[in-house]
C-alpha cells in the first residue's frame, strides 16, 4: 500500500539516495545531510505550528510504499517574505518604421519578482523504477489536500516551477548562454548556492531586459520548455487549473506555472464525510483522500461512493491514517478528463 505522510527523522538515508537519484537539475530535492536535516526540522515546525505559514515553514512529505521511501514533494508556504524569488519575464516588442515599411519584432526578458506572497509547489521526486502506477499523481495531489485542510495557512496563489530543458549531456542551453555569462559559475554551483543565497541574483544578473533575438537558437528554442521527464507533472498541473503566463525560471528557462487556490480542481471539489470501516465499494469513483488535521496527515488514494457523507475505509487503511469510525476524512474525487 502506498501513501504520502510528513518527513520524519528515520526518513534520512532514504531522502539521501533520492537526492543522488534526483541529480543536479531537481534544484530543490536536498543533498547533503546538512540540508536534509535542516528541511526536516523546518518541516516539523510547519506541521506542528497554527496560523499562516511563514518563509521558515516548509511542508516537506514523503510516499512511503510497502515500508519503503520512495518519492518526495513540497511545499513552500511563503515566497519572497525573506528573500526576493526571481523569475524572467517574456514580453513582446513591436516597432514600425512607416516611411519605409519596415516592421520589427522580438521578445524580451525581464527580471521581475512577480510572485512574492505566493505559495510554490516543487520538488516533486519519485525513483525512476517507482514512476507510473499513479504514484506521480498522489504525490503531486497531496499537496492540495494538504491546503484543503486549512487554506488560510497558505498564499491565494499557488505556483509551480517546471524544470527546463536539458541535453542528455546534462547541460542546460538557456543557463548556458545568459546567467553563466554573469555567473562565472556552473549550473551546478549556481544550483547550490541559489539554495540558501539570493544576493549574487541580485548582484549579478543584468538590470535590463535580455532581447532574445541576440541569444543562440539553441538557447530560445529551451524559452518556456519543461524537460521531458517534467512534462507529465506539468499535464497533470494545468489539468487541475494552472496557467503559464509567461514567467520562466532564471537558471534553465524552464516553465513557471499558476493558479488560485480557490480555482485548484481537487482543492474545490474537497468535502469532507465520516469514516465506515467495511470494503471500499469496487464500482466507485477514483479519490484522493486525507486526514483532516495537518498534525497527523496521510493521504491515499481509494474508491468511493459518488455520493452520500460517509467513506468506506478498510482496516488497514483506517490503521494507517490513524483513523476510527465516525471521524471525519477530506476527500476528492480524481478525474481523467478536465471538469
Amino acid at each position: 500500500m502506498m501513501f504520502i505522510r510528513p518527513v520524519r527523522g528515520s526518513d534520512r538515508e532514504a531522502l539521501l539516495e533520492l537526492g543522488r537519484a534526483a541529480g543536479h537539475g531537481m534544484t530543490t530535492v536536498p543533498k547533503s545531510p546538512e540540508q536534509i536535516n535542516h528541511r526536516i526540522d523546518q518541516s516539523a515546525r510547519a506541521f506542528s505550528s497554527k496560523g499562516k505559514a511563514n518563509a521558515d515553514h516548509i511542508f516537506y512529505m514523503v510516499l512511503e510504499e510497502d515500508g519503503e521511501v520512495v518519492g518526495t514533494c513540497c511545499i513552500f508556504p511563503n515566497l519572497g517574505e525573506k528573500r526576493p524569488f526571481y523569475s524572467y519575464r517574456i514580453a513582446h516588442l513591436s516597432a514600425q518604421d512607416q516611411k519605409r515599411n519596415i516592421r520589427s519584432e522580438t521578445d524580451i526578458l525581464m527580471l521581475v519578482n512577480d510572485y512574492h506572497g505566493y505559495t510554490e509547489i516543487g520538488t516533486l521526486f519519485l525513483l525512476p523504477e517507482k514512476r507510473g502506477g499513479g504514484r506521480g499523481r498522489l504525490l503531486s495531489f497531496a499537496r492540495f489536500m494538504l491546503m484543503a485542510i486549512d487554506k488560510a495557512r497558505f498564499g491565494d496563489q499557488i505556483m509551480a516551477e517546471i524544470r527546463g530543458w536539458s541535453g542528455d549531456d546534462g547541460i542546460f542551453p538557456f543557463y548556458e548562454h545568459i546567467a553563466q555569462k554573469f555567473f562565472q559559475i556552473s549550473f551546478l554551483e549556481a544550483d547550490k548556492r541559489s539554495a540558501h543565497d539570493h544576493q549574487f541574483i541580485a548582484d549579478l544578473m543584468p538590470k535590463y531586459p535580455v532581447y532574445t533575438d541576440l541569444l543562440p537558437q539553441e538557447a530560445i528554442d529551451v524559452i518556456g520548455k519543461p524537460h521531458p521527464s517534467s512534462k507529465p507533472a506539468m499535464d497533470l498541473l494545468i489539468d487541475q487549473g494552472f496557467r503559464y503566463h509567461k514567467l520562466i525560471d532564471i537558471f534553465d528557462g524552464g516553465p513557471s506555472i499558476e493558479a488560485p487556490i480557490s480555482e485548484i480542481k481537487t482543492i474545490r471539489l474537497a468535502q469532507r464525510r465520516k469514516v465506515e470501516i467495511g470494503t471500499p465499494p469496487k464500482d466507485g469513483a477514483k479519490a484522493i483522500i486525507s486526514t483532516t488535521d495537518m498534525g497527523n496527515f496521510v493521504c491515499m488514494q481509494t474508491m468511493m461512493d459518488a455520493q452520500g457523507d460517509t467513506l468506506v475505509l478498510t482496516q488497514k487503511q483506517a490503521d494507517i491514517m490513524n483513523l476510527a469510525k465516525g471521524d471525519d476524512i477530506l476527500a476528492s474525487p480524481l478525474f481523467s478528463k478536465s471538469k
